[in-house]
């Protein structure tokens, strides 16, 4: 999970970045979440690429550009990323329905008032809508089975596209898909889904759409390690939720 937290006070934006840390702990255990702090609109946009945040926090009220200028910017290129509001006053809660705002928090606010605000962000639906952009083609991560190299290229192997190519290296696919822990580089350019994930067999990962894909046996102990460990933290986060 990625999320920005864009505030001029950095005692407010430890607040966020504890009682968000809390909150994933106690429901999203498989999640790792990555944090970037900005102490303004205006340093955010410099260094915003769309589609990167799950979320982003926007204290209202700040020196220069505003929180509600700055969601604007934000929704001329990212419909996806859930925005909320962090403020001392009502005063623009109907202006945040106009940039699709799924929060606003009224400083002070207890972890409980977070807690609700982000069940009602509805982050399963944004992660689910998770994506990346290859080329022309938007590639949901859920639709991804395994990668793979041919030559100069990479293979996407998905469940409903079939196989996709692009020339581009194994080491720039594995860093766009290095934010996601569901991704695992196993041997030669092979990336699995460990999502999509039936179960681990000896030598080979039997995929939930019942095809199979082979790995060395001289890997077989440190993949198995960390495809447990990836599973148990799922299971434990799953149980929570």
């Amino acid at each position: 999970m990625q999320v920005a937290i864009i505030d001029d006070l950095a005692v407010c934006r430890q607040e966020i970045k504890e009682y968000l840390l809390r909150y994933i702990r106690e429901n999203y255990q498989g999640e790792e979440p990555e944090l970037d702090e900005f102490e303004s609109g205006t340093r955010f946009l410099d260094a915003f690429r769309p589609q990167v945040y799950d979320v982003i926090f926007i204290d209202q009220y700040m020196e220069g550009m505003s929180g509600m200028d700055t969601a604007r910017e934000i929704r001329r290129v990212d419909e996806e990323a859930a925005l909320i509001f962090v403020t001392t006053s009502c005063d623009h809660a109907v202006d945040s329905y106009g940039v699709r705002a799924c929060g606003y928090l009224i400083k002070p606010f207890t972890y409980e008032a977070f807690g609700e605000t982000m069940r009602l962000a509805r982050l399963e639906k944004i992660m689910n809508a998770r994506f990346i952009a290859l080329g022309d083609d938007r590639i949901l991560l859920k639709e991804i089975l395994w990668c793979d190299r041919d030559g100069h290229y990479v293979q996407i192997h998905t469940d409903m596209r079939g196989v996709l190519r692009y020339r581009v290296t194994v080491a720039f696919l594995e860093a766009v898909l290095s934010a996601y822990p569901q991704f695992l580089p196993c041997y030669r350019g092979l990336i699995i889904n460990m999502d999509r994930v039936r179960r681990m067999e000896e030598l080979e990962f039997l995929m939930d759409t019942g095809e199979r894909v082979p790995f060395r046996k001289r890997d077989h102990k440190e993949i198995k390690s960390r495809f447990s460990q990836y599973m148990f933290r799922r299971a434990r986060g799953e149980d929570l939720l």
